[in-house]
């Protein structure tokens, strides 16, 4: 298995370690949901060296990921951050990245530790039919920290100071090498429905800048926690609410499709989808009326006349909420915020009531 550089960091502070799409990554410290809550109240610290980094440059680099993703890349400055896709001529996402503005001739693009391999062939095969347009994957070259939490601009600051400037969420900004840290990347994004920031890294000072926010106050969190924490926010993820059978707008995420910038790979699909009255299914919330086991991916869901209408694609018990939540795929003439549904938990129909999401909002 692959490890990042913090790898012996984790497990000298006790992680309990596991195999997430061939890293070997902490999945947690002191338990789960102790450090979702630690991630909802103060700060937490994530290794996200297993996520992909790639870059693509030169004068066509614009024009070909307008062609390559539905972003809206003539309105990006350098600077902007922008979620999109990797859209397969089907309409469905071959994985869902961020795309950073560097300038109008270089961008980098961040994909999901599982599709790394595929996404990154997908943009290599792509660029040697477009030309003018250089790639460079910085996946094992440069690392991946995020802070996160209500407390973690303090954390952040008391680390890199105030000249620093102040991040919009979805904007970023170089910091040059201090003798502390490295040169670095670092945006206002998060994957946990908590103000803080995305730090990208050579790898050779990832320790540094990771021990540098842990000594601030930062706790550290596994992959566990990150997941209770996107679902809790409705952030969703790759292999269950997208999937490669799945469009964007089936999970209610059109927003971030540019359909009228003219072609791009996977549009035609997209529109058609739309003209004939939108998806069949739509991607819903949902949390159990009463306590019971957690709902997981695949589990049945039925409507009122017991009659199966879509699947569960994520469940939790919600640290937050102190409730079952999840989503589900179900058949848009059942998604209705508030209508009443089952969820079939190996043989009980529980029930649940589908509710808006995000189940999380942050107060400020």
């Amino acid at each position: 298995m692959r490890q990042t550089p913090l790898h012996d960091w984790h497990v000298a502070h006790k992680a309990c370690m596991t195999d997430f799409n061939g890293w070997h990554m902490p999945l947690y410290y002191s338990g789960m949901t102790e450090e979702h809550n630690i991630t909802r109240t103060s700060t937490g610290l994530f290794d996200l060296g297993h996520m992909g980094r790639v870059m693509v440059r030169g004068v066509g680099a614009r024009s070909f990921l307008d062609n390559l993703t539905p972003a809206q890349l003539s309105k990006a400055k350098p600077g902007d951050v922008q979620y999109s896709f990797l859209l397969a001529e089907t309409g469905c996402p071959i994985d869902d990245i961020t795309i950073y503005t560097m300038s109008h001739t270089e961008y980098m693009l961040v994909v999901n530790a599982g599709n790394h391999d595929r996404a990154v062939a997908w943009i290599e095969k792509q660029a040697a039919h477009f030309g003018a347009v250089e790639i460079e994957d910085r996946s094992y070259s440069w690392g991946m920290i995020a802070v996160q939490g209500p407390e973690a601009e303090k954390v952040f600051r008391t680390v890199v100071g105030d000249s620093f400037p102040a991040l919009s969420y979805y904007t970023f900004a170089m910091r040059e090498d201090d003798g502390r840290w490295p040169t670095c990347i670092i945006s206002a994004t998060g994957y946990t429905g908590e103000r803080g920031y995305e730090i990208y890294m050579p790898i050779s000072g990832m320790e540094a800048v990771w021990t540098s926010l842990f000594d601030a106050g930062a706790k550290p969190i596994g992959l566990g926690a990150r997941d209770s924490l996107r679902l809790e926010a409705a952030m969703p993820l790759y292999g269950h609410e997208l999937t490669d059978a799945t469009t964007p707008l089936a999970a209610g995420l059109g927003k971030f499709l540019d359909l009228e910038k003219g072609d791009f790979i996977g549009r035609a699909a997209l529109l058609a989808q739309k003209e004939a009255g939108g998806p069949a299914r739509k991607l819903i919330g949902f949390e159990l009326t009463q306590r019971g086991p957690i709902a997981r991916q695949g589990f049945d869901v039925c409507n009122s006349d017991g009659m199966k209408v879509g699947s569960v694609t994520s469940g939790i018990f919600s640290p937050t909420l102190q409730k079952t939540i999840g989503m589900a795929y179900i058949d848009a003439a059942s998604a209705a915020v508030g209508s009443s549904l089952t969820v079939d938990i190996r043989g009980r129909k529980l029930p649940c009531i589908v509710v808006k999401k995000p189940f999380y909002k942050r107060s400020a």
